[in-house]
């Protein structure tokens, strides 16, 4: 059963959490990237543990196996994009490097 009291103390975590991700941006705190990172999960977790009551009731055990293949899809195809980008422009040879800067100039000019 989800009470005021489970509401609340998913609420008091995640505004703690962004606070501390606020705090650690603004004293440009060592590892920022890091702590938002760590931040950040930890806020997906409450998220989903307090809001959303993944993994709890009769079928929270399918609920949580949907979610896990929506990550997996989406991590797959950003990964996936990022990597065919990066191949894409280091296959390019110099000469189409410049021809397409070339053309990008001469675009910007019209």
């Amino acid at each position: 059963m989800h009470t005021y009291k489970s509401y609340t103390i998913g609420f008091v975590l995640s505004l703690a959490l962004t606070l501390a991700a606020y705090f650690a941006v603004v004293n440009h705190a060592p590892a920022t990237l890091f702590v938002i990172i760590g931040l950040a999960l930890a806020q997906l977790l409450v998220q989903l543990i307090f809001f959303l009551h993944v993994g709890q009731g009769e079928d929270g055990g399918w609920n949580f196996l949907v979610l896990f293949s929506t990550f997996s899809v989406i991590f797959i195809l950003v990964v996936g994009s990022l990597w065919i980008m990066y191949h894409l422009n280091y296959r390019m040879t110099p000469n189409q490097m410049n021809d397409y800067m070339m053309h990008q100039e001469n675009m910007m000019k019209k």
